[in-house]
């Protein structure tokens, strides 16, 4: 083999371990350093892979893994929503008690339009946030978004929908996992708008809360005779002193047609 044939062959091997070099320094081991964040408020589009990655499900006969779709549709205007987190704090406050060097958090679900009330668990230690499925059985033992011994949020009683609360220390998230069981037939929902008092960390770029997400504007399936379930949680940042009580309220419908 001549000198010229010899240079060109070791160009082509030289080429060749730049690709491969490249395609290794783009990878993210799991031990990367680079951050990834769930969105907080209303998902885009390059949220999508990520959710649906959490929602794979393990009870094959019973549950489905559910990947909420966006809509641009709004609720129907024949909907009212009672957004009145500053009138239900004084009843949270007044019902509840809360250590000095931990937050209480409300959550409430006003769905008064919706034919099922939403339940609050704790949720799994080790559950994804934003993982979202739906299961043929309203057993809950086979919710597996759900610890094997589902435990329910405390709740106050309001002249609507009970606030379901917790406490947790500034940084710390209060994750649940939220569950409709449902009768009728399938239906698809939204959440829509969420607010809060004294905090409810929306449209701010230093939040009081981090919110991550009964998001608006995603679509929901209740199946018929069956369960849907969706983890989200809240996490007080240090902008909110020890000893503070916070409602959250969300508010959730139909989707207009």
């Amino acid at each position: 083999m001549d000198g010229e044939t010899n240079r060109a062959r070791r160009r082509a091997l030289q080429t060749i371990g730049s690709v491969a070099v490249a395609g290794l320094a783009g990878c993210s081991s799991p031990g990367s350093s680079t951050p990834t964040r769930e969105p907080t408020d209303t998902p885009t589009a390059a949220s999508t892979p990520t959710e649906a990655s959490t929602e794979t499900a393990t009870h094959e006969h019973t549950d489905a893994a559910h990947t909420p779709e966006h809509t641009d549709a709004g609720p129907p205007d024949s909907v009212e929503f009672a957004q009145n987190p500053e009138e239900i704090h004084p009843t949270l406050v007044e019902e509840t008690s809360v250590p000095s060097d931990e937050v209480l958090l409300g959550y409430r679900l006003e769905d008064s339009s919706l034919p099922f009330t939403t339940e609050v668990y704790h949720a799994p230690e080790d559950a994804e946030v934003h993982a979202t499925k739906t299961y043929d059985t309203q057993d809950l033992s086979q919710v597996d978004l759900l610890p094997e011994s589902p435990r329910a949020l405390d709740t106050v009683d309001t002249d609507q929908e009970d606030v379901h609360y917790g406490t947790t220390t500034v940084g710390e998230p209060l994750k649940v996992t939220l569950v409709a069981r449902h009768d009728g037939e399938t239906f698809d929902w939204s959440a829509w708008d969420r607010t809060g008092y004294p905090h409810d960390g929306h449209d701010e770029e230093d939040p009081a809360l981090e919110v991550d997400c009964y998001c608006g504007g995603m679509i929901y399936t209740a199946p018929s005779g069956g369960t849907w379930a969706r983890v989200i949680q809240v996490t007080p940042t240090e902008r909110v002193d020890p000893g503070t009580t916070i409602a959250v309220n969300w508010t959730s419908s139909r989707v207009s047609t």
